[in-house]
């Protein structure tokens, strides 16, 4: 095996993952490498790489179950664990209208600051996304890690943080920005859901769980809910504590989704094609 190196990046997190070829079966030996610098690094890089669908899903299996995507028209055409996450139809191959209802919902829905999941009971531990179509211009993914803010607040405050609860609901995200409600029956399939605003690592850490998806927090007054989480997220993607993903083709990018929010850059939707597909890997419980 070629010599992996890991090479971390300049922003306090993060890092480059060298020598590791997804095309070809992936050793025990190399796997611990990887997921040794997912586990340390949160959010890890891995470029020119060249797979396939069928290799996507194998190697994020080995990372746990992964999470299946209901929508068909949303899917790899035939892998049901694959979002393409696009602005191209993939039935017509064309760019999607900006004013298609579906395509709007998501982009508006990726376009600010969330973790994938997080109005699951189950939240996701981490997402795989893989750059197949890369604008010339914007598209890049911001990534905050909301551990490192976390411990860079006051003792006191952390404290008291840990003892709110926020309920997550993807139906507010859809309210936030005036858009129809889904139907009834996926509704109930993914009701609102606690979270707590602290969420503890396997590693000991600590980070913040918030984002768009987070509706309001539990018996706090609305107006003293949305400042507070207005004012945590705000603190939590100051630059120290963010790092941004300009992508190339053939870049896979592997975050945990239990310590970092992330947002999509804005790009030329009419203009410009963007393709990549996302594997997310399953939580292994609820939080609360």
């Amino acid at each position: 095996m070629a010599a992996i190196e890991v090479r971390p990046l300049d922003q306090g997190f993060g890092a480059e993952i060298l020598g590791l070829d997804l095309s070809k079966s992936l050793s025990q030996e190399a796997f611990d490498i990887w997921n040794g610098a997912f586990e340390e690094h949160t959010v890890v890089i891995l470029r020119d790489q060249d797979f396939t669908e069928a290799q996507h899903v194998a190697f994020s299996e080995k990372f746990g179950p992964l999470e299946v995507f209901t929508d068909p028209k949303d899917q790899a055409r035939g892998f049901p664990t694959i979002l393409r996450v696009s602005n191209v139809d993939r039935d017509t191959n064309e760019i999607k209208p900006v004013d298609d209802l579906g395509h709007k919902s998501f982009t508006l829905g990726t376009s600010d600051w969330h973790t994938d999941s997080s109005y699951k009971r189950v939240m996701s531990k981490a997402s795989l996304l893989y750059g197949i179509e890369i604008p010339t211009r914007g598209g890049d993914t911001a990534f905050s890690n909301t551990a490192m803010a976390f411990a860079a607040l006051p003792e006191k405050r952390r404290e008291e943080l840990k003892q709110i609860v926020v309920i997550h609901d993807f139906e507010a995200t859809r309210r936030r920005f005036g858009l129809p409600p889904r139907s009834e029956e996926i509704r109930r399939k993914v009701p609102p859901v606690p979270q707590p605003l602290v969420s503890k690592l396997p590693d000991g850490r600590e980070a913040l769980l918030m984002g768009l998806h987070a509706s309001h927090v539990e018996n706090m007054p609305r107006k003293e809910g949305d400042a507070l989480l207005s004012d945590l997220t705000a603190f939590a993607t100051q630059p120290q504590f963010c790092y941004r993903h300009k992508w190339r083709k053939g870049d896979l990018v592997m975050w945990d989704n239990r310590c970092t929010l992330h947002r999509a850059m804005p790009y030329e939707l009419e203009g410009e094609r963007r393709l990549l597909h996302r594997t997310t890997i399953a939580g292994e419980g609820p939080l609360i």
